[in-house]
């Protein structure tokens, strides 16, 4: 440890002694500059020993008081280059002053001083860069992989000469961008060649094999067009992290470039989120969430944790489930109070005595059933989890007085073709009726957040598709044109947490799930991305349309307007209430269920969908027409919505 204090301050010393020797050594070069032609040997006789003390303390000064010394060789950067700068300005100030005010003689020329500052900057800048240019000059010798780096932005600039470094793994040979104003010009000495369609050349002229994206904020749209013509010309696609995200010292050899990923490819632009106001409604309230240990669950506790509430209830049927997110909560909040729940919330007793434990004041339903197939193989039990769980938490949630329960619902509710949809549309409708038939004096708000598939998710395709690849395939699809729209976990919650802030009760909202994907086109870019060849390693096998499933979902029907209530999300215009006998109707449904009567529950779940619909005016007697593309889908979406 001594030793490397000493190293340490050795290092400041020399670092300190070398600007002082280039001090001495500018003062008369300064000055043979401003007297020319005289010779050189006739400036040592116009200086005196009492000026060079002078002005070798005037620097000495500013440069310990603006720590000069402090930089760490390979880290020199534009703020080392600024405080060295700053310190010349005010030492060649302070020389001025004490050689004209306090050694008055021999009176050096104003110049001299200006000259002298001149040429004391690169030598100084040199003893602080030297290190860093002779890395660069060693990058022509680089022997590793041929690449191309994409986007000229703050990113690359930043992070670009640590790929640099990586000589035995990297070799950079120019920057692309979609900026053409960019061309021509340099990010940290490395030229930016051109645009994505210049790539096809720059691939030929220099045997390029990967290219690295630094493009952190790009929308998913637009990466899946660049991804689709790297790949095409058989590139490697790696991503540079985000600059929040980038964990490397800049003074490691070797950086952590990532592969592309599903992830990527569907990110959309930032959401508007309004931070403050669901703070507001979290901090320091007991908040419990129902199917916790799930994906949406989990991150919905991660999100609500880090809002400070009083307590957190997490509940799920789920015991490992329940304790992977409780275990991870409590080391990222120490001081929050978890508590897990452990429970089928589908019984009555163990509800019932979940609220008889805690007071709560937010809810959040997540807990349901939501594998199509699964589900549509186990009716019973799918009914009870989905339907009687959500109408015990609404029902409690009533009668003791908490202020908002908020549930996650999704665009299968919409003309549900199967039975997981129509459990999720019976409880958004219980949803509404609970919010408009409530006995207690204590109003409870209800609200219904409904969206489409969510990237990452336990429900999601992704999982299934890579282990059908790692397995070498075929990668099952069930149709050519079906299409999905989805979401990335993280982004769904934070629209569902901010739906959470909405004044009235009674209300269905609509995230902006942006354009439906293909899901052939997905299933071939996770082929790309696992580096294996479409139908030459991996092939694409249809399998027909599994039971209840559609080609294309949709997030609300044609009679439903939508208010827009921002870019990110949508409320639906005066939602339908069920009628009075609506919740005596569900609890003869679950009723057949707890009996096993899986037909006639079936039979009775879709019944009681179509009444309501019906009765409400919201379709027609016969089936409606769908929409026959994705683009037509996606149009149609927002053709519906109008301001609010």
């Amino acid at each position: 440890m001594l030793h490397r204090i000493t190293r340490a301050y050795l290092k400041k010393s020399l670092l300190l002694l070398a600007d002082m020797s280039f001090v001495l050594i500018t003062l008369p070069l300064a000055l043979a500059i401003r007297i020319d032609p005289q010779p050189f040997s006739a400036v040592f006789q116009l200086i005196s020993f009492n000026q060079y003390i002078a002005i070798f303390c005037a620097y000495l000064s500013s440069f310990v008081f603006f720590r000069t010394y402090r930089t760490i060789i390979r880290l020199a950067n534009l703020y080392t280059a600024l405080r060295v700068g700053v310190a010349i300005a005010v030492g060649a100030l302070l020389a001025f002053m004490l050689c004209n005010y306090v050694v008055t003689t021999p009176v050096l020329p104003r110049s001299t001083y200006l000259i002298q500052m001149l040429l004391l900057a690169p030598f100084c800048l040199l003893a602080r860069f030297f290190v860093r240019i002779l890395s660069r000059f060693s990058i022509g010798h680089s022997t590793g992989v041929h690449t191309l780096v994409y986007g000229a932005g703050l990113t690359t600039d930043r992070f670009l000469p640590v790929v640099l470094r990586a000589k035995n793994e990297i070799r950079v040979f120019g920057i692309i961008d979609d900026d053409p104003g960019k061309r021509g010009s340099e990010v940290q000495g490395i030229k930016v060649l051109g645009s994505l369609k210049d790539v096809p050349r720059l691939v030929a002229k220099h045997a390029i094999e990967q290219v690295i994206l630094s493009m952190p904020s790009v929308p998913g749209e637009r990466m899946r067009e660049i991804a689709d013509v790297l790949y095409g010309l058989d590139l490697k696609v790696k991503v540079l992290p985000a600059p929040e995200a980038f964990v490397n010292q800049a003074n490691e050899q070797k950086v952590d470039i990532r592969d592309l990923n599903i992830e990527d490819l569907l990110r959309r632009s930032p959401r508007n989120i309004d931070q403050t106001a669901i703070a507001k409604i979290i901090k320091g309230k007991r908040v419990l969430v129902t199917g916790g240990g799930g994906s949406i669950g989990a991150e919905l506790v991660r999100q609500i944790a880090a809002m400070e509430p009083a307590k957190l209830v997490v509940n799920d049927a789920s015991e490992f489930a329940l304790y992977s997110i409780a275990e991870e909560i409590k080391l990222s909040f120490p001081l929050l109070e978890v508590v897990p729940h452990l429970g089928n919330l589908a019984d009555t007793r163990t509800c019932s005595n979940l609220f008889d434990r805690f007071t709560f004041e937010l809810v959040f339903h997540a807990c349901a059933y939501k594998h199509v197939p699964l589900v549509e193989a186990n009716i019973s039990t799918s009914i009870l989890n989905n339907i009687l769980s959500a109408k015990n938490i609404f029902e409690l949630s009533a009668k003791c007085g908490v202020d908002r329960v908020v549930l996650i619902s999704s665009d299968k509710a919409v003309r549900p073709t199967n039975v997981m949809g129509a459990t999720k549309r019976i409880v958004e409708l219980m949803a509404l009726w609970y919010a408009n038939n409530q006995k207690s004096s204590k109003h409870c708000a209800f609200s219904a957040v409904r969206f489409g598939n969510v990237l990452g998710s336990s429900g999601s395709v992704v999982p299934k598709f890579i282990e059908q690849i790692k397995s070498g395939g075929p990668v099952q699809i069930t149709h050519p044109e079906i299409t999905r729209y989805f979401m990335l976990i993280p982004e769904a919650v934070s629209l569902v947490l901010q739906a959470a802030t909405a004044i009235n009760s009674g209300e269905i909202f609509v995230l902006n799930m942006g354009e439906p994907i293909k899901i052939v086109d997905m299933a071939k870019d996770l082929i790309r991305l696992m580096g294996k060849r479409l139908d030459a390693d991996i092939k694409i096998e249809f399998i027909g349309l599994r039971p209840g499933e559609k080609l294309y979902e949709e997030l609300q029907l044609e009679e439903e307007k939508l208010q827009v209530v921002s870019e990110d999300f949508f409320r639906l215009d005066k939602a339908v209430v069920p009628n009075s006998d609506f919740v005596s109707r569900v609890d003869q449904l679950l009723e057949m269920a707890l009996q096993g009567r899986d037909e006639l529950a079936k039979k009775q779940l879709f019944a009681l969908v179509v009444e309501h619909e019906s009765a409400k005016g919201l379709v027609d007697a016969k089936p409606l027409e769908i929409p026959q593309s994705a683009e037509e889908n996606a149009a149609l979406f927002m053709k519906r919505a109008v301001p609010a």
